[in-house]
């Protein structure tokens, strides 16, 4: 039954992070890294 509980917590909190990724990149934000060697900086400011 345990092993249960923890693979659904695990499934959830799985699910969580993919759901906030997807929100911030809908924001404009792809990484939390420096945007100066970053090869993405291009997508990340549009401006």
């Amino acid at each position: 039954m345990i092993e249960i509980i923890i693979g659904a917590a695990i499934i959830a909190y799985a699910g969580y992070v993919v759901y906030k990724k997807y929100k911030d990149m809908k924001k404009g934000k792809f990484c939390s890294c420096g945007c100066d060697s970053c090869p993405s900086k291009i997508k990340c400011h549009k401006e």
